[in-house]
């Protein structure tokens, strides 16, 4: 998107008050719904399958740890900063742009949700659409960041996943997984 589109989608929003509440709580909501859910897979793991316990702890703070210095590397400017319009919800940061942080988290939650329980990792990964539409849409992210973001923790999920399973089963301890 443009300047001239974000600040069209960004008017328009201001302009509906109702509309920016509704998107404000979708926002926020799915943010939280992602860790609550995420908190309850981890418990539920904790409780059921132990051995899974740790490559869904490891993996998404992995992902987290290393998406954020990815950030802070390419530190991409914002697009309201660069573009020259306020955001729909005030932000004050300028930089770390790409990768969106909100869309690889999600992603790699819902990437190692996917391989615990898939209906789970499913409903993970449309809120982080969600999440990744929204943050385009408040004129915080370009779309550019939050694909990259998405791709991103997927990625991650998926070959952090496979590489614990492999070093387990080198190990020995593949067995242990599946408790």
């Amino acid at each position: 998107m443009n300047a001239e589109q974000y600040r069209a989608v960004i008017g328009w929003f201001n302009a509906r008050p109702a509309a920016k509440k509704a998107l404000r709580l979708v926002s926020r909501s799915a943010v939280a719904l992602v860790y609550l859910l995420y908190l309850g897979m981890l418990a539920w793991l904790a409780w059921h399958r132990m051995g899974q316990l740790w490559p869904a702890l490891v993996v998404p703070a992995s992902a987290f740890v290393v998406g954020t210095l990815v950030r802070k590397l390419i530190d991409r400017p914002r697009p309201y900063t660069a573009l020259g319009f306020t955001p729909l919800f005030p932000k004050d940061k300028t930089g770390q742009s790409m990768p969106s942080r909100h869309c690889f988290s999600a992603a790699a939650i819902a990437g190692t949700a996917w391989y615990v329980l898939p209906p789970l990792g499913a409903v993970l990964a449309v809120l982080g659409v969600l999440i990744a539409i929204s943050r385009v849409v408040t004129g915080v992210h370009y779309i550019s960041d939050v694909l990259a973001g998405l791709a991103f923790g997927s990625v991650f999920a998926v070959l952090g996943w496979n590489a614990f399973v492999l070093a387990a089963s080198a190990l020995g301890f593949y067995a242990i997984m599946l408790l």
